[in-house]
């Protein structure tokens, strides 16, 4: 065990030295995934400035982009990058544009450090670990966390409807056409019916309700239970939040197969959880560790207060200890701690 938190003290301070750096890199590598993903659904080459650019080349600007913008504008760089894989069809590209502003809006643009949940819940996914977000989030976020990853669990659920609608070849016949193609006052006359047919589509595309809706209600209770159990005044509460969690995701999705269409591998979602609980608790163990035996309580008081404080430090070791016995023919064995 020693070995183990003096690798950890190494591996924090290395990140805390580096941090400036790190920070950056990481960054970088999450919005060059992104971009490469949202490049990769649509017709980016369509776009006149684009055509003579490769698409790892217009990535890797747009993650240069992300990574030294804030994340309120980032999302704008995101909403635009992903308007423009409609390029090719006016009216759906006005649609998408119109319903990712919406998100941006209400939601993303007053809350830019938890609308992140939203790309790491899609990402997740893709990993298949997606039970690991809502323990994190409950973890270091707060409860209105539930809105980003709920909105990541239905865009996750409804990718291959929208994938369908951006297909040229799609239902949306008069959304297929190139807008350079016709005249204005076509395309003004044509957006009722255009618009029309994108929602059917659409309407048709969605998944099944009950398909994504169990997932984020079993998702947002889990936040939910994980944020108020892991901060209460207990030993170990971190833990043993990470451990309900994890306990009340395997039950409410057994559950969630009685009254769902959908098709939910019970072996592979109980090994997932257990994987992603395990994660869990080695991040928990990389943000700190809490000596529980050295927990003392102070009591004060103020001209207006009286304070009741629990003090728990936290283990903090930079180099391991051995234990070294002291033979004396005339006394008995004495134990002394050194540092090696």
């Amino acid at each position: 065990m020693e070995q183990l938190l003096v690798a950890r003290e190494v591996i924090v301070k290395f990140f805390k030295r580096y941090e400036v750096f790190i920070m950056p890199v990481l960054k970088f590598l999450l919005g060059f995934y992104v971009f490469s993903t949202i490049t990769s659904i649509g017709h980016m080459n369509a776009v006149p400035f684009t055509d003579s650019f490769s698409p790892g080349l217009l990535n890797f600007l747009f993650a240069i982009l992300f990574t030294i913008m804030p994340m309120s504008m980032s999302w704008i760089i995101i909403i635009l990058t992903t308007t423009l894989q409609f390029y090719g069809s006016l009216e759906v590209a006005v649609a998408v544009f119109v319903f990712l502003m919406l998100v941006f809006l209400f939601y993303a643009r007053m809350a830019p450090k938890e609308s992140i949940l939203i790309l790491f819940t899609i990402i997740a996914f893709r990993f298949n670990v997606p039970y690991l977000v809502p323990i994190l989030a409950g973890l270091y976020f707060p409860v209105t966390a539930i809105i980003p990853v709920t909105v990541g669990v239905f865009v996750h659920a409804n990718i291959a409807g929208l994938l369908r609608i951006s297909s040229p070849a799609g239902v949306v016949a008069a959304a297929a056409t190139p807008a350079g193609e016709r005249d204005l006052s076509d395309i003004l006359g044509e957006l009722p019916s255009a618009f029309s047919d994108i929602y059917s589509t659409l309407m048709g595309g969605i998944a099944p309700f009950n398909t994504w809706i169990f997932t984020a209600i079993i998702f947002s209770m889990v936040i939910v239970l994980v944020y108020f159990v892991s901060r209460q005044a207990i030993d170990f509460a971190k833990e043993i939040a990470i451990g309900l969690g994890c306990v009340m995701m395997i039950f409410g999705f057994i559950i969630s197969v009685l009254f769902s269409d959908g098709t939910v591998n019970i072996a592979l979602m109980f090994l997932g959880t257990i994987i992603c609980g395990l994660i869990a608790l080695l991040v928990r163990f990389l943000d700190g560790i809490l000596d529980y035996q050295r927990a003392e309580s102070v009591q004060f008081e103020d001209d207006n207060n009286y304070y009741h404080v629990r003090i728990v430090p936290k283990v903090i070791m930079t180099k391991a200890q051995r234990s070294v016995k002291r033979i004396r023919p005339d006394a008995a064995p004495v134990d002394e701690e050194e540092e090696s």
